[in-house]
């Protein structure tokens, strides 16, 4: 039995990424076909299913990846820097192809569930936000801004990246850098 820990299972899943990858760079989400992820990634169906339901269920679980790949760059406060941007606008346009699918098929997120709340912890032992908010005020602020930053890049990811990461992390960290001690820029 393949285990997450496996390099089977590693490099399988890895074909099936590829693929995917390769295939949404030529299709939309609603032409992709597990046989035809499996053609391409040289696999059979069975070897797909071991790891994926379906396609749905492989997207959620690249968007988990993506995702923690993504929070790795909101780890230190202050924790929205006009770098912690740029670096999250060049990790998108990397995999564009993806989240251009991903944005568009579905109520998704750029952040998983699971890192949202560890970053929602990270702010809440903030001595400065704990003496101005409330936990659940810190929860419905960051999801409004996750919100927001997702119609952002969903935007920019619409109109063909026409502006550059540097402009979007710019654009970004004007709208929200002086509205709130969350985005405090660094003295």
């Amino acid at each position: 039995m393949n285990t997450e820990n496996n390099i089977r299972t590693k490099n399988t899943k890895e074909k099936i990424e590829r693929a995917t990858f390769y295939l949404l760079k030529r299709k939309s989400f609603s032409q992709l076909y597990v046989k035809d992820i499996c053609t391409i990634a040289c696999i059979n169906r069975s070897s797909f299913y071991e790891h994926y339901q379906d396609i749905n269920d492989l997207m959620m679980q690249i968007e988990e990846k993506l995702s923690n790949e993504m929070s790795k760059f909101f780890v230190n406060p202050p924790y929205f820097k006009k770098e912690c941007f740029l670096d999250m606008f060049n990790f998108i346009k990397e995999k564009q192809d993806f989240y251009k699918a991903y944005l568009t098929y579905s109520d998704s997120s750029l952040m998983a569930q699971s890192d949202f709340l560890s970053f929602f912890k990270k702010l809440g032992k903030s001595a400065d936000l704990r003496s101005l908010y409330s936990d659940n005020e810190i929860i419905y602020h960051m999801a409004f801004f996750s919100a927001g930053l997702k119609a952002i890049c969903k935007v920019w990811l619409e109109t063909g990246l026409k502006e550059s990461p540097e402009e979007m992390s710019e654009l970004v960290y004007k709208e929200y850098s002086n509205k709130d001690i969350f985005f405090k820029a660094e003295k």
